[in-house]
């Protein structure tokens, strides 16, 4: 926190000076993943005002990149953007990187400095979360042995295809600083190498990345990357290839040689020389068991290898050690038309063999699409959102074994890092529908939002809640708002949910009617952020 302090007193006194005293220092808000600049970039492509030049993929340093233009070696202070949340009954926790909202209060605090030398660029900008983790029901994991198990791990998802995904991280308030959305880049004519702790968001949507997402703290990793995308007389290509160590958190197992693993993954995307606005890719992304002890830079080409089928095997012993997830996507812009449709398609099992994949095309399947809409009007512009994600199980699991979306029988924790999902904010088994709009004025926006979300759904019938049950759902709405004044941007979120047959605990309230009666829970939720617009 002392850091985010003295940020926030460097940030004055640099502002304070007379242009010319300070040429080579620039002032710039610290840029985040779906923060209020991301959300303005998005509708400007949708109004033809800003280029489509990240189509496929979004991190701290490239939208930090697209804010300026180094004409010079620079020292740039990032001044920080400070999140508070607070939840009434139950955790809401979307999409917020390192942060998990709890019950009670959250905060997330980040921001620092960005220098370049020559080629070199540096950002340095850690995260101070704290979540007051107050006290609400959960369902306490199952296995009696406190040696091999925490009792906050995940009771629905024990072994053979488990998860590291805990209901509550603990009983005692949360406190982490971390290197946050820091990286290391070399910048090459084509490419760009190096390496980062900050978040990665691969694919074209815009609440529910399948692949990779700002819902788990970001994780370090060596990465190489196109720069500018490599311009070709089809269209343009852009690609990433990375190696990551995730970490397990401290609510799952007792096993201190399992608290590492690699992950290996690359993106591809495609842009139409005849048509901008169109974009293709594919992702894919291999988890694997690494040694505690080292960083796993064997495991660099495990996105080429063949993984097998563990989790979709008819036996309770899967062999091997690495596990796997494939996406396709695409993204249709077209800004004469205020529009913009997108899609992506998942699968967390390689087929076994051309025939399989036509016999069983949706085989262990998830998908996310979306549409956008912007008008102009004399006041500002207004924006319609829509997306829906499906990740539960497919009806091929009437045929052959399917595991659950992002669990894993032969990695333990599954694809999370730090007990959060890497992919979909929903988590594993679960479907969403969102819609929004919003109205942005030049120094404001407002707008209201509505959703859905069945949680979990794949693990409905596990025996861990007794007959009578039923889905576990989220019937939420609320509205949204950002003012930009004196050069502080203060933006407030709120949002009222209803959570039906809470953790799937329902009974049949009257037996002659067959009416139910579950464990339906009122939650509400505000988050105000706070950031700098000073830009210098």
């Amino acid at each position: 926190m002392r850091a985010i302090l003295l940020t926030w007193a460097l940030c004055g006194a640099a502002a304070a000076l007379p242009a010319q005293q300070a040429p080579r220092v620039r002032i710039l808000p610290m840029p985040v993943i779906g923060g209020e600049g991301e959300e303005r970039r998005r509708i400007g492509q949708l109004l033809g005002d800003s280029a489509n030049d990240t189509p496929d993929r979004l991190s701290p340093s490239t939208l930090l990149a697209h804010a300026t233009t180094w004409t010079r070696d620079r020292f740039t202070i990032l001044t920080p953007s400070i999140r508070t949340v607070s939840n009434s009954a139950l955790p809401f926790s979307l999409n917020e990187g390192s942060l998990w909202a709890g019950r009670g209060l959250s905060t997330l605090a980040v921001g620092g400095f960005a220098a370049r030398l020559g080629s070199v660029h540096l950002v340095v900008a850690p995260e101070f979360t704290r979540s007051e983790n107050t006290r609400f029901q959960v369902i306490p994991f199952s296995d009696v042995d406190p040696t091999k198990w925490s009792i906050w791990a995940n009771p629905f998802h024990p072994l053979p295809s488990s998860i590291d995904l805990p209901l509550r991280f603990g009983d005692q308030p949360l406190q982490r600083t971390t290197l946050g959305q820091s990286s290391l880049t070399v910048e090459l004519p084509a490419v760009a190498v190096g390496v980062a702790t900050e978040n990665e968001w691969w694919g074209p949507s815009t609440r529910n990345a399948l692949v990779l997402s700002n819902n788990a703290p970001g994780f370090l990793h060596a990465f190489v990357r196109t720069r500018h995308g490599i311009r070709t007389r089809a269209g343009t290509f852009r690609g990433q290839w990375l190696l990551g160590e995730l970490r397990e958190s401290d609510f799952f197992d007792r096993n201190a040689d399992n608290n590492l693993r690699s992950m290996s993954g690359f993106l591809l995307s495609w842009t139409s020389r005849a048509d901008s606005g169109l974009t293709l890719g594919l992702s894919r992304a291999v988890i694997a068991t690494a040694s505690p002890n080292a960083f796993p830079f064997g495991a660099a080409f495990d996105v080429l290898r063949d993984v097998g089928r563990p989790n979709t095997v008819a036996t309770d012993r899967p062999t091997g050690n690495r596990d796997q997830l494939f996406s396709l996507f695409g993204r249709w812009l077209v800004p004469k038309a205020g529009f913009a449709v997108y899609g992506e398609w998942v699968r967390f099992e390689q087929p076994a063999s051309l025939r399989d994949f036509l016999e069983f095309p949706g085989h262990s399947q998830g998908y996310t699409v979306g549409i956008e809409w912007a008008r102009r009007s004399k006041l500002g512009a207004l924006r319609v959102q829509g997306e829906a994600t499906y990740l539960e199980p497919d009806p091929s699991l009437r045929l052959r074994p399917v595991g659950i979306s992002y669990t894993s029988a032969v990695v333990p924790q599954g694809y999370t890092n730090r007990g959060m999902s890497l992919g979909a904010a929903i988590g594993p088994g679960a479907s969403s529908q969102h819609l929004a709009a919003d109205f942005f004025g030049a120094k404001y926006r407002a707008g209201i939002f509505f959703g859905r979300i069945r949680w979990d759904n794949a693990v409905l019938w596990t025996p861990v809640v007794p007959d009578v049950k039923n889905e576990d759902l989220s019937l939420f709405g609320g509205a949204s708002a950002s003012l930009s004044l004196y050069g502080v941007r203060a933006e407030v979120r709120f949002t009222r949910a209803l959570r039906l047959d809470y953790l799937f605990q329902d009974k049949i309230h009257d037996y002659a009617r067959g009416t139910h009666a579950g464990v339906d829970i009122r939650n509400s939720t505000l988050a105000l952020t706070f950031s700098s617009t000073v830009i210098r």
